[in-house]
């Protein structure tokens, strides 16, 4: 495994945790706001984000060294695919089968997006040093 691998492997899980703290913090401060069960949407909401990146990381790092960058780029594409259809599934499972509240669910959803975002940010420039 190279050290550029190495070290994309875990950004990306560092940008998964970064994600699941935002959803605890988003599920705290509903709580706080307006009970237990914007707390629970909340953490569903965010759930939502942190499974479908988790999904990506997989897919992307789970079978180690591309051969070349078409093999990558292949993955890539999947994960990604792969994400949006476990978002909308959870999504729709979280509103239609849990009857999760909408605010809550889509503030911490949005949250943990940002959160995804910052951590990007934090570690391309952390590259550029």
């Amino acid at each position: 495994m190279t050290g550029a691998f190495a070290k994309a492997r875990q950004g990306t899980l560092i940008i998964v945790g970064l994600q699941l703290v935002t959803t605890l913090l988003a599920g705290l401060v509903a709580a706080g706001v307006a009970g237990r069960y914007a707390a629970w949407s909340a953490l569903l909401g965010g759930l939502i984000n942190v499974v479908a990146s988790l999904s990506m990381a997989l897919k992307l790092f789970a079978g180690g060294l591309a051969a070349g960058p078409q093999q990558w780029l292949g993955r890539f594409l999947v994960g990604e695919a792969l994400k949006f259809v476990i978002t909308v599934v959870l999504f729709i499972f979280a509103i239609v089968v849990l009857k999760a509240a909408f605010l809550p669910l889509i503030l911490a959803y949005i949250a943990t997006y940002v959160a995804y975002w910052i951590g990007m940010v934090r570690i391309s420039f952390g590259q550029a040093a």
